[in-house]
């Protein structure tokens, strides 16, 4: 089983990953994806909604946008540079990246690398720098994927800010070779102040 027949899917925040993570899996050139996220608050009156779209361009760069009613500060750009991937059956993959680049206070500077094993596992494992107002907020990122087959995936990933970190588990099934449905429970143990989401979107993803 591997994950390279299908199409990477973007993360909550954005980029190629899993579910908040990103991951050093990059969209191909002229490569796109676009998609929908609908974030249900344990709480009944936070929920929220998300957009985004990436592209793949020329020399390895993937570039997006991602608004709603999250992030509120308006629409974020994003951009990853893949950086390096071996040419072995299960490579290892190097990107950089950062999220958030037009917000005040939520920028983000991220590495992160993607391995893939025997048996279906994908792991991803990196740094990540907030600039938080004045200071400074670095954390870790982990996170793990398994194909139970080439259509349905399901993963779970480890993210932080301020240094709390949430662990979120999640699935993603490809309807199509274009079209993904996803779903997942961010921040499973309620650390964050917003206690936990409950998520639904979907993808679509193609080549121009």
């Amino acid at each position: 089983l591997t994950s390279s027949v299908v199409h990477s899917i973007p993360s909550l925040n954005g980029p190629t990953g899993l579910i908040t993570i990103p991951t050093a899996e990059s969209l191909k050139y002229k490569e796109f994806n676009v998609g929908f996220d609908y974030m249900a608050n344990e709480y009944k009156d936070n929920d929220l909604w998300k957009y985004k779209f990436n592209i793949g361009t020329f020399k390895s760069w993937e570039l997006g946008i991602v608004g709603g009613k999250e992030p509120s500060e308006g629409v974020y750009l994003n951009a990853k540079y893949y950086l390096l991937s071996d040419n072995s059956r299960y490579p290892l993959s190097v990107a950089i990246g950062s999220e958030n680049l037009s917000s005040k206070s939520e920028t983000s500077v991220y590495m992160v690398a993607s391995k893939k094993f025997q048996e279906g596992f994908d792991a991803h494992f990196g740094f990540k720098a907030i600039f938080a107002d004045t200071e400074l907020d670095p954390t870790i990122m982990f996170g793990l994927e398994y194909f139970v087959n080439d259509e349905w995936s399901i993963m779970g990933d480890i993210d932080g800010q301020s240094q709390t970190y949430m662990f979120n588990i999640g699935t993603a099934y490809h309807v199509t070779n274009h079209f993904i449905l996803k779903g997942a429970v961010v921040d499973v143990f309620g650390e964050q102040p917003e206690g936990s989401f409950y998520t639904f979107g979907m993808t679509y993803s193609k080549f121009i």
